[in-house]
Formats: structure tokens, C-alpha cells, sequence
């Protein structure tokens, strides 16, 4: 089958030959006809290097161009290697990223939420320590009152006891004396 087709190649090559050499004849004006030596000199010639081009050359052609698109494919199959580890790389980042957002919102609430829970800590505390102060203020305060009043009655008695000792001998008589300081003693006392 190779055969054949290398000679039908052959053949269909051999036929612009043909008619360039019955043109170039023409143009120089020489003998009408063909001129079958040269034509058969350069279809051997052309023969051999066919056939010099088959043997040699075309596997080697053949051979570098298997090897170079191997080489291509292979190149980009880890092109696109990397193109995909690539994209997943910054996919991966973009969700760190994103991620990191929303922790950082999620950490800043956070806050906020630890700083007012302190701050109503402290404002309770404050409120704590103030009522307490004003207890004790007001428990000192009455404790002052009460023993203002207890000093203020001592002396008021002792007073009134001195100017009743000093009026009672000038104006009364001993019954009456007696009667007052009873009186007296009964008013003062606390109730």
C-alpha cells in the first residue's frame, strides 16, 4: 500500500517537471519534444531524495515533533497544575481573610460586651459602696443625735437641778421640794 502512493507522488510530481522543461525548450527555441534524459535524471534525483528524506530524516522529524508535543502537553498539564493550586491557594486565603473578618468583628463585639459588663460591674459597686456610706452616715448621724440629746437632758437636769437647789430654800417648803424634784425626775427620764 506504500508502495502505490509513493509512486503516484512520484508521478504527480514528475508532471510539472514535465511541462517546465517543455516550456523552457520552447523559450530557447531548441528541439520541439521532450527531453526524457534530463526528465528521467531529475526524477531520480528527486527519487533519492525522497527516499534519503523518508529514511533519515522523517523519523527524526517525526521523532522531535512526538517529543516536543510531549514535552508541550506535559508543560501545560503543570501549568495547569499550578493554575489550579494557585486558585486554591487564594481561595484558601480569601476564606482566611474572610474568616479573619468576621473573627475580628466577632473579638471587637466581644469587647464591647466585656467592657459594659465591667462598667455595669463597677457603676454596682459604686452604688454598693455609696449606700453603704450613706447608712453608716446616717447611723453615725443618729448616733450623734442621740447622744446630743442624752448630754443636752443630763445638763438641763443638772441646771435645773442647781437653780432648783438655790430657789427651792428662798420659795418652798420642804414637801414642795420633795414634790418638784419627783415631777422632774419623771419628765426628764426618756420614755
Amino acid at each position: 500500500m506504500k508502495r502505490p502512493g509513493i509512486a503516484l507522488a512520484l508521478a504527480a510530481l514528475a508532471m510539472p517537471a514535465v511541462a517546465l522543461a517543455a516550456k523552457v525548450e520552447e523559450h530557447h527555441g531548441g528541439a520541439h519534444g521532450v527531453p526524457w534524459a534530463k526528465l528521467a535524471f531529475s526524477t531520480i534525483n528527486l527519487g533519492i531524495f525522497l527516499y534519503i528524506l523518508r529514511r533519515f530524516a522523517w523519523p527524526v522529524l517525526r521523532n522531535w515533533v512526538a517529543e516536543r508535543r510531549t514535552a508541550i502537553a506535559g508543560a501545560l498539564a503543570q501549568a495547569e497544575r499550578a493554575k489550579r493550586e494557585a486558585e486554591a491557594l487564594r481561595a484558601e486565603w480569601q476564606r482566611r481573610l474572610d474568616r479573619l473578618g468576621g473573627e475580628l468583628e466577632g473579638l471587637l463585639a466581644q469587647a464591647r460586651g466585656d467592657i459594659a459588663a465591667e462598667r455595669d460591674q463597677i457603676l454596682a459597686a459604686a452604688r454598693r459602696t455609696a449606700e453603704a456610706i450613706r447608712r453608716d452616715a446616717q447611723r453615725t448621724a443618729e448616733s450623734e443625735i442621740r447622744n446630743a440629746q442624752e448630754a443636752l437632758r443630763a445638763e438641763v437636769a443638772k441646771q435645773a437641778l442647781a437653780i432648783a437647789e438655790r430657789l427651792a430654800p428662798q420659795r418652798l417648803t420642804p414637801a414642795d421640794q420633795q414634790r418638784f424634784v419627783a415631777e422632774f425626775v419623771q419628765q426628764v427620764e426618756p420614755r
